[in-house]
């Protein structure tokens, strides 16, 4: 077993055939002894692995709550009323469902980020193949977190997939402590919180090293441009793509089109929330200079897409107001959904003839 390895291998004898190894089991433990490198306790933690830790820091740093609705609607015994130290019918109380509506937050911000680099590394590996090294600039430490928390040293784009799986399958057991008649310790749910914001660094490493790798965007490097900022810098003049999100891989074939066509002084585009700084990072295989403007956060939507300044909205994912196309419908705004994650009940027609979608 030690000395099987991933890759391709074809058998003489038999004509066209090629057997793939994907994975080994056992692979981390091999490749550590391989490499002579010190591995931790605690590889790739699961909720328990690390509990006590939590509990050490939970007892030094008290958690601090924000107002929450002090009724429980998770089940059809509700809703249950747990002001002035009530029960719910489960048998949950205010400072244990406090907690778990705690850690629902930091399980739905992990999955947005890491389905996000799911989609993106999906993407990149299509596109660039999974032998694709990984680089980030002049540094022996790439993937600092990945290393970290599970051990792994990945080298190409392909081992982050190793790491991405991780994060999900701990998504899905941390998920599943918020179902009724699962936790019910508010101490617990605060170790299963710390314990997701950990894994969430894990899925948002393996995004951005992942499109700095492949998408040209600045490694470290010093004279790196400048984006300019806010509503101001958008010449109202000229037709204008707004996008909205945070993946920016649709986003780039935008900016290639743009660049490959010698349009970036005739078209202005700019963007909303965390695509706009990534699209400034980005620079196209024709090494075309992003002139891409970074328009503002998500609180400057409403106002920006009301200002009347966009001709075309391109929404992708996370950071995107639910009203965007009843708004856009006000100004008779084309919008184009380009993720999963957001459709707006849209029909699809990824597969019509584009002169037939613009008339």
């Amino acid at each position: 077993m030690s000395q099987i390895k991933t890759g391709k291998f074809s058998i003489d004898e038999l004509e066209n055939v090629q057997i793939t190894i994907g994975s080994v089991v056992g692979a981390l433990e091999q490749e550590m002894d391989s490499e002579e490198l010190d591995i931790g306790p605690s590889p790739c933690p699961g909720i328990k692995d690390l509990r006590n830790w939590d509990f050490n820091l939970l007892s030094r740093y008290e958690p601090v709550y924000t107002p929450v609705c002090d009724q429980c609607c998770y089940c059809t015994f509700g809703k249950c009323d747990l002001s002035k130290n009530k029960e719910g019918a489960c048998g949950i109380d205010m400072s244990s469902h406090q907690a778990r509506e705690f850690l629902l937050r930091v399980i739905t911000g992990a999955a947005a980020h890491s389905a996000h680099g799911r989609h993106l590394l999906h993407y990149l590996i299509e596109k660039y193949g999974p032998d694709h090294p990984i680089d980030v600039g002049a540094s022996n430490l790439k993937t600092p977190i990945i290393q970290l928390v599970t051990g792994m040293k990945p080298e190409t784009i392909g081992d982050l997939q190793k790491a991405l799986e991780y994060v999900e399958e701990q998504l899905t057991q941390l998920l599943a402590t918020i179902q009724v008649g699962q936790e019910g310790a508010a101490l617990d749910f605060e170790s299963k919180a710390l314990h997701g914001g950990m894994i969430d660094h894990v899925g948002m490493e393996v995004s951005d090293v992942a499109q700095i790798s492949c998408l040209g965007m600045p490694k470290a490097e010093e004279n790196t441009g400048y984006a300019e900022l806010g509503m101001g810098c958008i010449d109202s003049e000229k037709p204008m793509v707004l996008t909205i999100g945070h993946n920016v891989s649709a986003v780039t074939h935008i900016m290639d089109y743009i660049g490959d066509h010698g349009l970036e002084d005739e078209v202005e585009l700019g963007g909303l929330c965390c695509t706009s700084i990534d699209m400034s990072r980005y620079k196209s295989e024709g090494a075309h200079d992003s002139k891409s403007k970074v328009i503002g956060p998500i609180a400057k939507e409403l106002k920006f897409i009301r200002s009347g300044v966009p001709d075309v909205i391109v929404v992708d994912e996370q950071c995107v107001r639910a009203d965007v196309l009843r708004e856009a419908k006000e100004l008779h705004m084309p919008v184009i959904a380009t993720n999963e994650k957001i459709m707006y009940g849209l029909r699809d027609r990824s597969d019509d003839d584009v002169e037939d979608i613009v008339s």
